[in-house]
C-alpha cells in the first residue's frame, strides 16, 4: 500500500521554478498559479487589443517568428479570424450585388468595383476557405483591405486597383513561409 507521500510525483504534480528546481504542486502558492496563467494569456490578450497595429506589421512583412504578441496575433489570424474573414468578405460580395438600402448603417460600398473584382474576391476566398496552410501576412492583408475605410472597397477616390490588390493578397496567402 502506498501512502500519499511515498508515491512518485507525476508531471501534473511537479513544477519547475525559474532555477529548474522541481516542486510538488502542493508547494506552489495559489497566487503563483494565477501569475503563471496570466503570463501565458497575456500575449493573446495584447494581440487582441493591438490587433490592428499588429495586422499592419504582419501585412508589411514582419515575421511571426519574432515571438511574443506578434506570434500570438499570427496564431489568432490563422485560426478564428481566418473563418470570420471569409464570412465578412462573403457579406461584402452579397451586399455589392444588392441595391443599396436607404439609411444603411454600414459604410457605403463601391459596388461597381467589387462586382468587377468578384472573380478575384472568389479566388481569394477559395484559398482562405480551403483549409490549406496560409500565410498570416496574407490573412492580415485581406483583413486590412476589408477594414480600411479609405481603401478601394469604400472610397471611390482611392487610387488602389482592387483586382490587383486582391491578387497580391492571394499571392501572399499562398506563400506560407512568411
Amino acid at each position: 500500500m502506498t501512502t500519499l507521500d511515498s508515491r512518485r510525483p507525476t508531471a501534473r504534480d511537479r513544477s519547475a521554478d525559474a532555477r529548474g528546481i522541481v516542486r510538488q504542486s502542493s508547494d506552489i502558492h495559489p497566487t503563483e498559479r494565477i501569475v503563471r496563467r496570466r503570463r501565458k494569456a497575456l500575449p493573446g490578450v495584447l494581440a487582441l487589443l493591438f490587433g490592428h497595429v499588429l495586422d499592419r506589421q504582419l501585412a508589411s512583412g514582419r515575421s511571426p517568428a519574432a515571438g511574443g504578441i506578434v506570434a500570438a496575433r499570427a496564431g489568432y489570424l490563422l485560426s478564428d479570424a481566418r473563418w470570420e474573414l471569409v464570412q465578412s468578405w462573403q457579406r461584402v460580395l452579397d451586399q455589392a450585388g444588392r441595391a443599396p438600402r436607404a439609411r444603411d448603417p454600414h459604410a457605403p460600398l463601391c459596388r461597381d468595383r467589387i462586382i468587377d473584382a468578384g472573380g478575384d474576391v472568389r479566388t481569394m476566398l477559395d484559398v482562405l476557405s480551403s483549409g490549406r496552410a496560409v500565410s498570416p501576412r496574407g490573412v492580415a492583408m485581406a483583413g486590412l483591405l476589408l477594414s480600411d475605410g479609405t481603401g478601394p472597397l469604400y472610397n471611390r477616390n482611392c487610387p488602389v486597383n482592387l483586382p490587383a490588390a486582391l491578387r497580391v493578397v492571394t499571392t501572399h496567402l499562398e506563400t506560407t513561409l512568411s
